[in-house]
């Protein structure tokens, strides 16, 4: 199909080069250039674009254009190892070319995604299903901006995707405590941006990205090494990732700090308050701040709905207030940094729905915010000249993204 197309252009091309230079004949050739989609010449077809509706599935869409049940049963039968009819889904684009003389319905294109679509080619007394993938095409791009109130509104106004900023701050997760950034603060970052036939189709991979944070500056470039990829590392060669994360939420806010004496918002006294509040809607999703085993998971009075997580010999942490406990979760369970654990509530002594995050260190309270843990996974020696080299590379591309006027 697609070769007759490509022989028959091939034929006109040929064709003007005898032309011997007649305008008119050259002006009358393009004229006669033939209208290709999908690989299909359609000038002598009609075409009709649609989309796939609620309720609707492969049998009633084909039927509409004539298809008999016998039809239908053939299309299926053809497609079972290329095309799963159950997958088709509401809102997606299909294209019928049709032959109302002769065939009305020859060919039925399913639109999967922007990049893969299927080709069901029913010229023939057997049907033929194949499946096409469009080229995608990586492109470097580079981003800075200043934070003026978000890190998501500042990607986002700078015409860049959330996505972006997931991944950005997935990042930093480890050193920057995105509840402390300030207005002023900002970020430079270099990554990778997906095109599809020159339309933005998502992005890749960040490679290199820096964040200034109460003017301390942070470094982190993209370094694949011993398999392991996504790895990033600073300035210095070491794990952007630590053994603890910085927060147990993302993007909420700090309503209330550890301090020897609070007034409670419930019993209206002042007492000590061992722990970090994080405002947030109900139903926000806790993490586990590190690796550990559960050593307690259930209702306890005043912290309501509470997790608490032995990480290590001298390190424990506790989650509470939760509106329910994350499945799973109990007693003697591993879990791993990052796992869902609970979610956001107001259950206990409290007053809306917040996590109020503990840390004890060798059995004693500390404040969560001011703990510093080294590098989970430092980088050889032997492997830091050739990291110097790459991170030289990507610091000289940061160094050129131009901050715009805050």
């Amino acid at each position: 199909m697609r070769k007759n197309a490509l022989l028959f252009l091939l034929v006109l091309l040929l064709f003007g080069c005898k032309n011997d230079g007649n305008s008119d004949q050259e002006a009358e050739l393009k004229a006669v250039i033939p209208e290709v989609r999908y690989g299909i010449v359609i000038d002598s077809f009609l075409v009709e674009e649609n989309t796939v509706s609620n309720g609707e599935n492969l049998s009633i869409i084909l039927s509409r254009y004539g298809a008999s049940g016998a039809l239908v049963h053939a299309i299926v039968a053809a497609s079972k190892d290329v095309f799963d009819a159950r997958s088709i889904r509401v809102g997606q684009k299909y294209t019928v070319i049709s032959d109302e003389d002769e065939q009305p319905l020859r060919y039925w294109i399913y639109e999967k995604d922007v990049v893969t679509y299927f080709i069901f080619d029913l010229s023939d007394s057997l049907p033929k299903v194949t499946r096409y993938d469009r080229p995608v095409e990586t492109h470097i791009k580079t981003l800075g901006g200043v934070i003026n109130s978000s890190l998501f509104k500042t990607v986002i106004d700078a015409g860049a995707t959330q996505e972006l900023a997931v991944k950005l701050a997935g990042v930093f997760d480890w050193t920057v405590d995105f509840f402390s950034i300030q207005k002023g603060d900002y970020f430079r970052v270099v990554y990778e941006e997906k095109t599809v036939e020159g339309k933005p189709y998502g992005m890749g991979k960040i490679l290199a990205a820096e964040f200034m944070n109460r003017n301390k500056q942070h470094y982190a470039i993209r370094y694949d090494r011993d398999g392991k990829v996504d790895q990033f590392y600073n300035e210095n060669g070491e794990s952007m990732r630590k053994r603890y994360l910085k927060a147990p939420l993302e993007y909420s806010r700090i309503s209330s700090k550890f301090s020897s004496s609070r007034l409670h918002p419930v019993l209206k006294t002042r007492r000590a308050h061992l722990g970090v509040d994080y405002a947030a809607p109900t139903g926000t999703p806790i993490r586990a701040i590190g690796h550990g085993t559960v050593v307690e998971a259930g209702y306890r009075g005043g912290n309501g709905n509470f997790v608490k997580i032995k990480h290590s010999p001298q390190h424990t942490t506790g989650y509470l207030h939760m509106s329910k406990i994350g499945s799973g979760i109990r007693k003697g369970v591993r879990v791993s940094q990052g796992q869902v654990i609970g979610y956001v509530g107001s259950t206990g002594l409290a007053t809306g729905p917040h996590l109020c995050f503990r840390f004890w260190e060798n059995g004693v309270q500390v404040n969560p915010l001011r703990i510093q843990t080294p590098p989970a996974e430092p980088m050889p020696d032997k492997e830091k000249p050739a990291y110097f080299l790459h991170r030289d590379s990507m610091l000289v591309a940061l160094n050129k993204v131009v901050l715009p006027d805050s």
